[in-house]
């Protein structure tokens, strides 16, 4: 063969066997080359050249299905066309496809005889990019999904890694605090201690815990120190948990059981008796196993102890839902109304549950209607346990598919002060294995399982479902569900919120008793109360009604006010920081208030509700009891007749 030919034979070899698909097109669009390997890899051996040649380009499931017949005809237009990840759902193979396109116009004589479209499969490519992408994400948002401050630093303290808590505590955006001394941002005494502790934790190679107090806020810390592959620690990584709120509920519990240890009735000293027997030992269990689990011990050990700690956890958490049965049974628990945001719940429900779906390859969903106002009055934390509750059984019934949680406003006609209050409907959809028609009446009884699906499918006590029954009917809701076998369920309960903006709309009123005319006008009540919603409604409610109001925020404001101003009743809160309402009234009581009568009227303004807790303040010196939410009217006659007994 001579040089021209050997190189041309040459080139038809390259192009044939080259690792992307090549075509030509005349100027109609018309194929009249296509390579081996296409017809190998984009055909898959399905269809031979004679299929391919005559045809459109336009017409191949490659092309169509990806939406890319207006870049062929830019080609024959003249123009270099490149597109990259291109995404077709068919090709002429029957697989789905990833690729990039390069198309390029062959001239002659300034005119466009057709052109050669080369073609490249980077479906691997793609989705490697795609699965790191996700690892990446799914990394940023298990750190960013605690509260727990998250940082990774070398030994000298300066940041490597860290989560937005890390970074929203010390007034920094994430970016900016890479490469930064986390002692730069402390105290000098609780620096020199956190950089020992740092030190102790590389130098013994084990994890120190310690508490750390900065601003008023107290934190669990943990550092825990990470080795290379030679066994040497060259970072820590350091976890900080707020614990103020805790360290607050551990005082207050403490005095709540001082003041009430006399008065606690056998129910109750057994119910806690029990509570402490059932824990103490599941604290142990749980405990030894994650150290056993961490010893590098044989495999099937290991494995053995991995089912002990999740079955310690399993029963815990029965243990729990056992004793919330028994408090709503005993009515022990009662709504605390709080302002709350309806689309603030959904989104830390989203940040709650998203991880454990996407784990699952499930998508979860929230969707809240517009109508929703910004802010509502209601019990977040029983609507937040309720909706868990329902999406935790979701999450077990569901093996694919996807779970979306809505909340939407709708007129309901059994509120009859309705301008003051709007009810929402809360649905938790899902497509896991359905319910029975027989057994969804019987599912939110106390103890009750879908036999048939949930039993035998799924773990559970039967105590979640019954759970949310009851809270959702104690905050004046309805629940139910619809449901059919093989394809999913939803669930569905209402909720009544009171308006943020609500307050007594009514004209002066005077109430009466005994023919005696009673004028609010003559009298001054002091509201002691923490809660700034619950004080800006019951205050304004006061003025209405005539009264001169004077405020306060905790028992010992509370003194201070009654030692300087002329006050007439006292609404006392139970609950608040600095002094509690019971300690306030002790000091009353015992006249260590100057110039102040120790007989004055003082009514507690509380969320406990129940007869026993009436008793327990009557007991303790107050003169009365009004339980929270109360009516106008409530507030009105408790206060008329306290005034006139003096």
């Amino acid at each position: 063969m001579r040089g021209p030919e050997v190189l041309a034979a040459n080139c038809e070899q390259i192009i044939q066997l080259a690792p992307v698909s090549i075509m030509r097109i005349d100027a109609a669009g018309i194929i009249t080359f296509v390579n081996d390997w296409h017809l190998a890899n984009f055909a898959r051996g399905k269809h031979d050249r004679d299929y391919f040649v005559g045809r459109k380009l336009q017409e191949l499931p490659g092309i169509v299905t990806a939406g890319i017949g207006g870049e062929v005809r830019r080609i024959l237009a003249g123009e270099t066309i490149h597109l990259e990840g291109v995404y077709a759902d068919e090709c002429s193979g029957g697989q789905s496809v990833y690729q990039n396109i390069r198309g390029i116009p062959v001239m002659e004589d300034g005119q466009v005889q057709g052109g050669i479209v080369i073609r490249e499969d980077v479906t691997k490519l793609v989705l490697s990019q795609q699965l790191l992408s996700e690892n990446q994400a799914i990394f940023k948002a298990l750190l960013d999904a605690t509260r727990d401050s998250i940082l990774l630093s070398d030994l000298d303290g300066y940041i490597l890694v860290l989560n937005e808590e890390a970074a929203r505590r010390r007034g920094r955006t994430v970016d900016s605090l890479i490469g930064a001394s986390l002692y730069s941002f402390m105290p000098p005494e609780q620096a020199e201690a956190r950089r020992r502790h740092l030190l102790e934790a590389a130098a013994s190679n084990v994890i120190v815990w310690y508490e750390e107090h900065l601003d008023d806020h107290y934190y669990q810390v943990s550092l825990c120190p990470i080795t290379d592959e030679n066994g040497q620690v060259h970072c820590i990584a350091s976890y900080s948990r707020d614990i103020t709120p805790l360290k607050a509920t551990e005082n207050q519990l403490r005095r709540e059981k001082e003041l009430a240890f006399s008065a606690s009735q056998a129910k109750s000293q057994f119910l806690g008796n029990v509570t402490h027997e059932l824990r103490t030992p599941l604290n142990g269990i749980i405990g030894a196993t994650q150290l056993a689990t961490q010893d590098g011990t044989a495999e099937d050990q290991e494995e053995l102890w991995q089912i002990v700690a999740d079955s310690g956890k399993r029963l815990l958490s029965i243990v729990n839902n056992v004793l919330e049965l028994a408090d709503i049974d005993a009515a022990a628990i009662e709504p605390a109304l709080t302002a709350c945001s309806v689309r603030e719940l959904l989104a830390s429900l989203a940040r709650s549950y998203s991880v454990r779906a996407r784990v699952k390859s499930i998508s979860f969903a929230t969707r809240c209607d517009p109508r929703i106002p910004q802010e509502l009055v209601g019990d977040v934390f029983r609507v937040r346990q309720i909706l868990s509750n329902l999406v935790d059984n979701a999450l077990k019934c569901t093996a694919c598919g996807s779970i979306e949680v809505r909340a939407k406003r709708i007129a309901s006609a059994r509120i009859a002060f309705a301008p003051q209050y709007c009810t929402l409907l809360f649905t938790v959809r899902d497509t896991g294995i359905g319910i029975d028609k027989a057994l969804q009446e019987k599912i939110f009884e106390d103890f009750e399982l879908a036999e048939h699906y949930l039993t035998k499918r799924v773990s559970g006590a039967g105590l979640g479902l019954a759970i949310a029954r009851h809270l959702v009917e104690m905050l004046g809701g309805q629940i139910w569900v619809r449901s059919k076998p093989g394809r999913g369920s939803t669930f569905y309960f209402t909720v009544p919120f009171a308006l943020l903006d609500y307050e007594c709309r009514d004209e002066r009123v005077v109430f009466a008793s005994g023919g005696e005319l009673f004028s609010p006008e003559e009298y001054t009540v002091l509201l002691v109360e923490d809660e700034r919603i619950n004080r800006l409604t019951t205050g304004r409610t006061l003025t209405r009604l005539g009264y001169t109001v004077l405020e306060a925020i905790n028992g010992q404001e509370a003194l201070a006010v009654l030692a300087r101003e002329q006050v007439d009743a006292v609404l006392m809160d139970i609950q608040m920081p600095v002094m509690d309402g019971i300690e306030c009234t002790h000091h009353i009581r015992n006249g260590e208030v100057p110039g102040l009568s120790k007989r004055i009227p003082v009514v507690a303004l509380t969320a406990y509700a129940s007869e026993r807790d009436r008793e327990r303040f009557l007991r303790l010196g107050m003169n009365d009891y009004l339980a929270k939410p109360h009516t106008i009217d409530q507030l009105a006659e408790v206060l008329e007749a306290n005034l006139k007994a003096t």
